[in-house]
């Protein structure tokens, strides 16, 4: 999730950012869930009802054992969002979904290549490669789960970038974190019209920029019954600003007045007990631990009053930020127990 092009009057906007009121959201209650993904929507400056969508077919291929559709479809400001769809290739019935998001150095290639585990990745527009777990959205189609595999806006070859295309939308008066989440949020209404999809058993993951684009869309739609982020900025962004790195994270983690309605611990709360997994290494820059405290203590009440405090798991080993084998490991029995239903 880092952005190096930044100067130092970066740390005064984005805490601007954060903290800028707006009369349309002050008092919104945030212990309905109706009313938190109404208010979290309103942040994010899309609409809270799903998105249509109209899906291109570009290529069917089996291999691997697996069918492949390489699809896209027309999103936001003309554009257009490329994915791979991949499920076993002979699968009787309907299945369980997964929509899975790579990070910023990645691309829906990099989760389906046929090597799955830690593995040299050249990220596009770059000569130097860089380690990275591959393949492991292809692996979870081995495993018996329809993929969207999703090349989110901003990155890869999706130019501009996620720094330029945030500026200008913040002038507008919109945000980036809006419109990737109403990508996201369109891939779910394409697997709910999937005859081979259960509907109701349809799940969202990913690394670092996907963990937070996974947590955000979790908060926005209801449609998805589990997620699970993987080192994805999640915890608390009051301890952020106090003492986390601020150039860390690029402008289109920076929600214009969150602030002014509740931390992400807040939200999250209202959620409950609806399935969530956070992956938060102890010393991962992009996720203080003490955010995370901050986090869980707001969360676990009301994941236990709501009787579905095994439903909420966070997972905080020793380790850095990197998608590891162990993290895929405890997402794939997260998605397990709770789309294989």
């Amino acid at each position: 999730m880092k952005d190096t092009r930044k100067g130092p009057w970066v740390t005064i906007l984005l805490t601007a950012l954060l903290v800028a009121g707006s009369p349309l959201l002050m008092g919104q209650d945030l212990t309905s869930r109706e009313e938190a993904m109404k208010a979290f929507a309103q942040l994010l400056k899309i609409s809270p009802d799903p998105p249509d969508v109209k899906v291109n077919v570009r290529r069917i291929e089996e291999r691997d054992g697996l069918r492949i559709e390489d699809i896209s479809w027309t999103s936001l400001d003309g554009e257009e969002p490329l994915a791979y769809v991949l499920r076993p290739a002979f699968a009787p019935d309907r299945l369980p979904a997964i929509i899975c998001l790579h990070g910023s150095s990645g691309s829906r290639d990099s989760m389906v290549t046929e090597k799955f585990g830690r593995g040299k990745w050249i990220r596009y527009g770059k000569e130097t490669p860089h380690e990275r777990l591959l393949g492991w959205a292809r692996e979870l189609a081995r495993q018996g789960y329809l993929i969207l595999a999703l090349t989110q806006r901003g990155l890869d070859r999706r130019t501009p970038d996620t720094n330029d295309q945030s500026k200008e939308m913040l002038l507008r008066g919109r945000t980036l974190m809006g419109a990737i989440v109403f990508e996201i949020r369109q891939a779910l209404t394409y697997l709910q019209e999937r005859p081979d999809v259960d509907p109701g058993q349809i799940g969202v993951t990913g690394m670092s920029f996907g963990g937070i684009t996974t947590f955000y869309s979790w908060l926005v739609d209801d449609r998805i019954a589990a997620a699970a982020s993987i080192c994805g900025g999640v915890g608390s962004l009051e301890e952020f600003v106090a003492t986390g790195s601020r150039s860390y994270h690029g402008i289109y983690w920076w929600i214009p007045g969150m602030l002014t309605q509740g931390d992400q611990g807040a939200f999250a709360a209202a959620m409950a007990p609806r399935p969530l997994m956070l992956w938060a290494p102890l010393d991962d820059i992009g996720m203080p631990k003490e955010g995370v405290d901050r986090f869980l203590k707001e969360v676990q009440p009301a994941y236990s009053e709501a009787g579905g405090l095994e439903s909420l798991r966070v997972l905080r080993p020793p380790g850095k930020h990197q998608f590891t084998l162990e993290a895929f490991k405890a997402m794939k029995e997260f998605f397990d127990e709770y789309l294989l239903k």
